[in-house]
């Protein structure tokens, strides 16, 4: 793992500039194989907190190029929170930044009262399965027509560092 790869707070995704939703965009292609608009993007109701992380590489975290991971969180009902994105570069992950960026958005999701976590998968990502249940959650419901290349499921658990 490099230095000056690191985890930061990040802008609610309204807030990013076309630039940076452009960065968002592709990485979403890259590492998940599904396109989405830039409207999609911008529109994702992700609020300015600790569930709000961007992965950046470099000294100069203003150049959207330097963006190589995020996890968007969002609070979601009662006592769940909802994990809408979660993305790393394929050439980082396997290094420990998911764990890190995992464990900083628990502490913040229990300081603020949250109890629960949910998120979406795709079924063909075995790795990120493996991921979630290694973090006590669990299938709950298979979500045909959820992904355009594919099957997903929601996961859903308690939340608790790995």
């Amino acid at each position: 793992m490099q230095d000056n790869i690191q985890w930061m707070l990040g802008p609610e995704p309204k807030n990013l500039s076309p630039q940076w939703r452009r960065e968002v965009l592709e990485l979403f292609l890259v590492v998940n194989g599904e396109k989405y608009s830039d409207a999609s993007v911008a529109n994702l109701p992700i609020p300015q907190w600790g569930g709000n992380l961007l992965l950046l590489d470099g000294n100069d975290t203003s150049n959207p190029k330097c963006l190589k991971g995020l996890l968007w969180a969002t609070p979601f009902k009662d006592d769940i929170v909802r994990v809408a994105a979660f993305s790393i570069s394929s050439e980082l992950q396997s290094k420990g930044l998911g764990s890190l960026a995992w464990n900083h958005f628990v502490d913040c999701a229990i300081d603020a009262g949250y109890s629960k976590v949910q998120l979406e998968v795709k079924a063909s990502n075995i790795r990120g399965q493996e991921f979630y249940r290694k973090r006590g959650l669990e299938i709950m419901n298979k979500l045909e027509g959820y992904y355009a290349s594919g099957l997903g499921y929601m996961m859903r658990g308690d939340l608790k560092k790995y």
